[in-house]
């Protein structure tokens, strides 16, 4: 049996034909470009484009619906078609086409030697779950525990392509809540068939975490495939990008920015730890490489973007139940489920505390909610691979099992992300929200997800509506180490960029609309439009200085502390005064918090003004167009958003 590994797929001719070209325009969906070989792809399409189906070109076509809209209508799907000749392809609307591919079994076994014992995984002929089933392609999946190993699992997913050919796709977890589950160091070796594809020798695999391979099985050719995103923009589920973002020739060789490389476990150019501060290209709305790749579609930056996807196993979030499952705090007994291990702590024992009960001292790098990217959700769009959506609820689920559990903080089982730096509200709800509009229909993982994002947009509304601090019309105070910090000592102090994090995520959400039952896009305009319209103010009131370095600081004096360590908050009533303490410390001639918009905050007021734009506040459109035109040291806000792709969302 000819085994090879994934990404060798045929290639493309120079010149490209058009396939289907009497297609009418106005029926056509979007146009794919794609090379000969099996292409099997993500289509997010917006509400009524597609009822059942759809086609490539005149090429017979497999639609594996994964969610739908409202009206029944396909809002994501896995599409599949065979492709003989490279060209660009129109996707129409189709209807479903019968027929099932065949269960196939090739010889696949996980074999690991460890404490000088042997632990193997044999793909059985028995699998479950279908992923895709049509006549073109079934994938299947089988989790299997290594020779009975108490922790350790290996989970193949399957697909057979109609005429022969097979994509053997292993995940290796360390993930159960188990008693005594702790970090592993193995080999491992990979065979198919008599081939071994893949080993690795003392293997350090920490508790939480895992890792990806997967293969081509009988000279399996997959397309080299091109995405039309502009469905995906109309159906909001991913934000349009400037075209002019840079397109750095980015490599998957050598350390990274980690240090660690980009093999399987590996962190690539992702910072470690996560928790570390100051900018960084990972975070953004989305990272500065999936802001590229959307862009100019290249596939070095494919696989970049890909490799990132897979490489978000490698960190310490990933909590599996006994079953399968992932952990759910409105379950019984999970309502103060915390992925700490301070859970076991005496004072939190006693309120009811619990949490995964392996070695989490020996886990992988830790999660930080505050400072999480958006790593498996793109990846899960554009090619409907299934270790991707597990990554995508892997990660959404980290938002609330990472959160401080108390009643103050997550409030238990209502899984409100509050207790949260704010930046960490925003980074939380962005990842909650994608996971809860996209992880497929009919599962009660995703219900719960739509329920914990739905809790979080009603609070945040109410909080917005509520919250008095005066006709400054500021939030979420005391939050910032500052206030209790040398000359800063006596003011209260907000960061409007980290709620500008927020606002975007708000927003972003609330874009997706329906899921299941909830509206999505009936909550949350109050706080989205109370954290933007301060931003605008900053911009457009006769009170506040003039300077560009003032218009987005570092932080906000908001109001007066007569005791630092007390939450009380005097708030100023009018921005002169804000301004004036802000700029005054530790004195007016040299104050600490001006910044430039380039290399600072710029590309988040944009962002703000743009949502201001969107509403038709007075103003808007002139200070967007101040700031777009502004200069610093050479620099333009152009430059710096091409550079800060992740941040570079088009109007």
């Amino acid at each position: 049996m000819q085994v090879t590994k994934r990404f060798r797929v045929a290639v493309c001719v120079a010149s490209l034909v058009l396939i289907g070209a009497s297609a009418d325009a106005a029926d056509q969906l979007a146009r794919y470009v794609l090379t000969p070989g099996w292409a099997t792809f993500g289509l997010a399409l917006p509400q009524a484009a597609a009822k059942t189906a759809v086609q490539v070109g005149s090429l017979p076509t497999q639609t594996d619906v994964k969610v739908r809209w409202p009206d029944g209508s396909i809002r994501f799907a896995i599409v599949t078609a065979r492709i003989v000749d490279a060209g660009a392809y129109p996707i129409i609307a189709s209807i479903s086409q019968p027929g099932s591919v065949a269960l196939r079994t090739p010889a696949v076994r996980v074999a690991f030697t460890m404490g000088g014992r042997s632990f193997t995984a044999v793909l059985p002929s028995k699998r479950a779950e279908p992923w895709m089933n049509g006549p073109l392609a079934n994938e299947t999946r089988a989790v299997v525990a290594p020779d009975d190993h108490p922790f350790l699992r290996v989970v193949f997913d399957v697909r057979s392509y109609a005429g022969g050919g097979d994509r053997v796709d292993i995940a290796v977890e360390n993930c159960l809540d188990a008693d005594g589950a702790d970090q592993l160091t193995y080999d491992v070796a990979i065979t198919i068939g008599d081939q071994r594809v893949f080993q690795r020798s003392k293997l350090t695999h920490k508790y939480l975490a895992r890792w990806r391979q997967t293969f081509l099985t009988n000279s399996l050719a997959l397309s080299a495939v091109t995405p039309d995103l502009a469905p995906f923009r109309a159906a909001h589920a991913i934000p349009a990008y400037l075209d002019t973002v840079a397109a750095p020739g980015r490599t998957l060789s050598g350390g990274g920015a980690s240090g660690t490389g980009f093999d399987i476990l590996s962190f690539g150019d992702l910072t470690v730890p996560m928790n570390a501060h100051s900018g960084r290209p990972e975070l953004a709305p989305y990272p500065d490489w999936t802001a590229q790749y959307l862009v100019h579609t290249t596939a070095p930056a494919r696989a970049f973007m890909l490799r990132h996807g897979e490489l978000a196993g490698s960190w310490g979030v990933h909590v599996r139940n006994a079953d399968g499952s992932l952990p759910q705090i409105d379950q019984p007994g999970k309502g103060y489920y915390w992925l700490d291990p301070r859970w076991r702590d005496p004072g939190n024992l006693s309120g009811g505390f619990t949490g995964p009960r392996g070695h989490l001292e020996n886990r992988a790098e830790p999660g930080d909610v505050a400072h999480q990217p958006s790593l498996a959700y793109i990846p899960y769009l554009l090619t409907g691979d299934r270790f991707f959506a597990d990554e995508m609820a892997f990660w959404a689920n980290f938002c609330l099992i990472g959160s401080f559990a108390s009643d103050g903080n997550r409030y238990g089982p209502q899984g409100l992300l509050v207790g949260n730096e704010v930046r960490g509200i925003g980074w939380g709800l962005r990842n909650l929200g994608d996971a809860a509009a996209y992880s497929p229909d009919g599962t009660p993982f995703k219900i719960y997800l739509t329920k914990m994002t739905w809790n979080n947009l009603v609070w945040l509304d109410k909080y917005a509506t509520t919250f008095d601090s005066g006709p400054v019309q500021t939030l979420f105070p005391n939050r910032r180490p500052e206030d209790e910090s040398g000359a800063y000592r006596g003011y209260a102090w907000i960061s409007l960029w980290e709620q500008s994090y927020l606002a975007w995520a708000v927003d972003h959400v609330m874009q997706h609309g329906m899921v299941g039952s909830l509206n999505l896009g009936s909550a949350g305009s109050a706080i989205r439009n109370r954290i933007a319209r301060l931003q605008l103010t900053l911009f457009t009131a006769a009170e506040w200085p003039k300077q560009h370095d003032r218009q987005a600081p570092y932080l906000l004096a908001v109001g007066r502390k007569t005791d630092p360590s007390s939450r009380e908050v005097v708030y100023f009533k009018r921005l002169n005064e804000v301004a004036n303490a802000t700029f005054g410390v530790p004195n007016p001639a040299k104050p600490d918090f001006v910044r430039p918009f380039e290399g600072y905050y710029g590309p988040e007021a944009r962002l703000m003004l743009m949502i201001c734009q969107r509403l038709g506040d007075v103003g808007a459109t002139r200070s967007l167009e101040l700031l777009m035109s502004d200069v610093d040291s050479g620099i333009r806000m152009t430059d710096d958003l091409n550079k800060r792709s992740g941040w570079a969302i088009a109007q």
